[in-house]
């Protein structure tokens, strides 16, 4: 059978955002334990990527083996005295204590952990297992990996917006209507095309560009539109008379069972009146839809409708609306998407059509700011999710997790449209997944970082440790519910697959 092209193209691209967004973050987080255990003193003997059975061994450097695992989905550091399970057992302890009075009484000593050791070149009082690290060394242990994954997430955003963050230059204003009497009318300009620019200068955004319109009477304009098919750059001149205009409100979607769609509202429609009242052309006329719901909340609002029909016909009607007291977040009071647009005397409209964005590099200290600030506010909404979850402002489907298949599939995605926008893009999108790293790990569930980290906890108050047996039993367990719940994401992600939107 024949893949598609797109689909090869597809598929290429997930594979190239796995090693370029998971495979740095997870050597990263296992670097953070890495290093934190040689601060400590722990001994590390294999640093790890993905998860056993070993495919084989990279390298050794001093103590330490670096090795291959089969399984990519995840990695580990696995310091003396401690498996992938969970602390020695106590039996685990006394055989090591037997194999080194073997060693010192002259006899053949049987290969174990500290024997490894030794054969590396480490010397009897320079072994230090988890267990003998003080407690809050081992927390730090434990917590390195995600506080390396927030570390470079900081610096990750700083690197983005020292090579350039997506700003706002300028406005964009949309030709919604050319009829025949337009200006526009026999000019190569079309509908859906968007002007940038007036006399070859910016706009700040659609308000000022209806205002600098409203400044010329009679003189020839030049402007510099953008087609929507192509984005191909092009000039129309024409001589036009912006005196007389009128404001409007574009209806772009209208939600189910919401004020606007009782009311009779469509997508398509046009609001040209608010209770009886031309909607003024200065300003933002979407804001002053927006204040007059506001304002008439819970009470009924006359909205004057023009609406054009498929047949080339058209319709004035008044719909009456009551604005809810209350709306669900997201949704407004009227329950409908909106855009502002002003119409001419000569019958051609114009619609917003957002900003022009370009990037901008940012200086030293105002990049080192928006590292810092924009990983805050991730870590603010990452903490908002569960209450908005019960709430009902975020539904279960829009938080689902994301397997690593799931992440592959949006990071390729992300990379396509870096490709095109800047790498600032995937710069975010590596940033945000290192954040997500870290804080998953954090989580108090056995076999995580988190999970261990309450058991070190539990220590620290009760003045001895759990017992290690139980402690690997539990951790066990974590780790066949965090297989067999990974296993049913992967399959919701190849059924269901994620995607930016």
């Amino acid at each position: 059978m024949l893949i598609p092209a797109a689909a090869t193209n597809d598929i290429l691209l997930a594979i190239a955002a796995f090693v370029i967004v998971l495979f740095p973050a997870i050597i990263i987080h296992e670097l953070g334990h890495f290093i934190a255990a040689k601060l400590v003193g722990i001994n590390v003997l294999e640093f790890g990527i993905g998860f056993p059975p070993r495919v084989g061994r990279l390298f050794t450097w001093r103590e330490t083996e670096f090795t291959i695992n089969l399984l990519p989905i995840g990695g580990f550091v696995r310091p003396l005295g401690e498996d992938m399970i969970g602390p020695a057992t106590e039996d685990k302890v006394k055989r090591d204590r037997a194999d080194l009075q073997a060693r010192q009484a002259g006899s053949a000593p049987v290969i174990n952990e500290r024997e490894a050791l030794r054969r590396r070149g480490v010397g009897d009082h320079e072994m230090m297992s988890v267990n003998e690290a003080p407690a809050v060394g081992r927390i730090f242990f434990m917590s390195a990996g995600a506080l390396a994954n927030f570390a470079t997430a900081v610096l990750l955003f700083i690197l983005a917006a020292l090579i350039g963050l997506s700003l706002p230059v300028g406005g964009l204003s949309q030709i919604a209507a050319i009829p025949a009497s337009s200006v526009f009318a026999g000019t190569d300009a079309q509908v859906g095309d968007a002007i940038e620019r007036i006399n070859g200068e910016r706009f700040a955004d659609f308000g000022a560009f209806h205002d600098t319109l409203a400044a010329y009477s009679g003189e020839k304009i030049n402007f510099s539109l953008i087609r929507k098919e192509t984005e191909e750059s092009y000039i129309v001149t024409v001589r036009p008379n912006f005196a007389r205009r009128v404001g409007a409100v574009q209806v772009l979607g209208v939600l189910e069972e919401s004020p606007a769609a009782l009311a009779g509202i469509l997508p398509g429609d046009l609001v040209t009146q608010i209770s009886r009242v031309s909607i003024p052309s200065a300003g933002d006329p979407a804001e002053t839809l927006r204040q007059a719901t506001r304002e008439a909340q819970g009470k009924l609002l006359p909205l004057t409708i023009y609406r054009e029909h498929d047949d080339g016909s058209a319709e004035v009607k008044v719909v009456v609306a009551r604005p809810r007291v209350d709306p669900p977040e997201g949704e407004g009071r009227l329950g409908i998407a909106i855009r502002s647009q002003f119409g001419t005397g000569e019958g051609t409209r114009f619609a917003n059509a957002g900003f022009v964005r370009e990037s901008v590099p940012q200086s030293i200290p105002d990049a080192i700011a928006y590292g810092l600030r924009t990983t805050g506010e991730t870590f603010s909404v990452i903490a908002s999710i569960p209450g908005r979850l019960l709430d009902g402002s975020l539904s279960g489907k829009d938080a689902r997790p994301i397997s690593i298949i799931g992440i592959s599939k949006i990071g390729g995605e992300f990379l396509q449209r870096s490709l095109n926008e800047g790498p600032s893009l995937m710069l975010h999108f590596v940033a945000l997944i290192s954040i997500f790293l870290g804080i998953s790990n954090l989580l108090p569930i056995p076999a995580l970082d988190g999970g261990r980290i309450v058991f070190v906890l539990i220590e620290m108050l009760r003045g001895k440790p759990v017992d290690p047996k139980t402690e690997a039993r539990v951790h066990q367990v974590g780790i066949i519910l965090l297989l067999i719940l990974g296993s049913l994401v992967m399959i919701y992600d190849l059924i269901n697959p994620p995607s930016i939107s």
